[in-house]
Parts: structure tokens; sequence; C-alpha cells
């Protein structure tokens, strides 16, 4: 794999993380107080010999196209910065099973707690029903056991709102009362701990 084609997921990802709906609200409030030239555009009038106003920059910021625009231009921060970009690609690898094919849902991308929109934390991204890019500071890259692809399923049904698909019904199935169970002896807290520690 390419360092470009690597970019490229990379950016896929950290799209996916603010544009999914288990956002909508973070991303909302986020944007709200972010210049619009700090996320690397600026607003100027067509006319280089007219000057804009604050007031019009402010009420320009306001609107709704240029708050989904800054919620866009979140996921290419992490890949502007080429220090920070670097250390993604280091920390990166793909990581293919399949004995059942892995659960796709409405929030694909599983992050360690991270807000801070000019890099990404570890992750763990599916990129097919059998191949899934990682992302994780200082391992060796490799994954423990097998449970990595059942906890990663795991999260996956925890973090989406609506929508979990397989191409297995019966995988689909087996995950669902799987979870069910987790959720009645209020274990689920510890999902996200589980998935990044089957990670070495």
């Amino acid at each position: 794999m390419s360092g470009r084609e690597l970019t490229w997921m990379i950016y896929l990802a950290n799209l996916t993380k603010w544009r999914v709906p288990k956002v909508d609200d973070i991303a909302k409030n986020l944007v709200k107080d972010i210049p619009i030239e700090q996320l690397g555009l600026a607003i100027c009038p067509i006319d280089s010999n007219k000057e804009i106003t604050q007031e019009v920059i402010n009420n320009l910021n306001k609107k709704e196209i240029i708050q989904e625009t800054k919620r866009i231009l979140l996921s290419i921060q992490p890949i502007s910065n080429e220090e920070s970009l670097d250390e993604i690609h280091k920390n990166c690898f793909i990581t293919f099973y399949d004995k059942f094919p892995s659960l796709i849902g409405d929030c694909p991308i599983i992050e360690e707690d991270n807000l801070n929109y000019k890099t990404m934390g570890n992750f763990i991204f599916p990129l097919s029903d059998s191949a899934t890019l990682v992302c994780k500071k200082d391992a060796k890259k490799e994954i423990k056991s097998e449970l990595f692809y059942i906890w990663k399923d795991l999260n996956i049904f925890h973090l989406s709102q609506k929508y979990v698909a397989c191409k297995s019904r019966d995988q689909l199935e087996k995950m669902e009362k799987l979870y069910k169970i987790m959720a009645e002896k209020g274990d689920l807290h510890f999902l996200q701990k589980a998935v990044f520690d089957q990670i070495v």
C-alpha cells in the first residue's frame, strides 16, 4: 500500500468520524466556535477593491452551509499537517480475517476518546467484511487473538444509532444476542478498552 493510498484511507476514516449522526451535536458545537480561517479557508469579496466587514463575516459564519463546510474541513486537518500525518502513518496497519464477516454500522469508526480535530487518536476502521484499518500508537502492529474481531463487532453494535448490517444474517444475530447479554449484565462500559487491548 502506498503512502498516498493510506492517506486516503485515513481521510475516509476521519471524514466518517465527523459525518456520522452520533457526533452531530459534538460537531455542531465545535464548528460554531472555530473561525473558518483556522480550518484553512478564508472568506473574501470577489472584488478585491471592496472590503468585507466583520459583521458580514459573522453573518456568513452563522449560515448552515458554512457550518457544514467547516464540519467537512475538520476531516482534512490531520492529513494537512505533515507531522500529524506521519505519526498516523507510522501507527497504521491493515488486518484481514475471514472466518466470519464483519459487521458495519452507521458509526463504523471506533476511536479512543479524542476531540482534538487536528489529529486522530487510536482508531479501528472496517474497510470490508474481512479487512480492517487499525491505528494504535507505539503498537507492534499485531492482533493478540481472534477476540479482537468479536470485540470490534460488539463496538460497532454499541456505537451505531440506528443501523447495523452484515452479509451473514446468522453472524448478525449472534452478535446481537451477545450484545444484549452484555447490556443486561451492565458490561458495555469496557467494550472500547477490550478491543484496543487486543492490539499489541
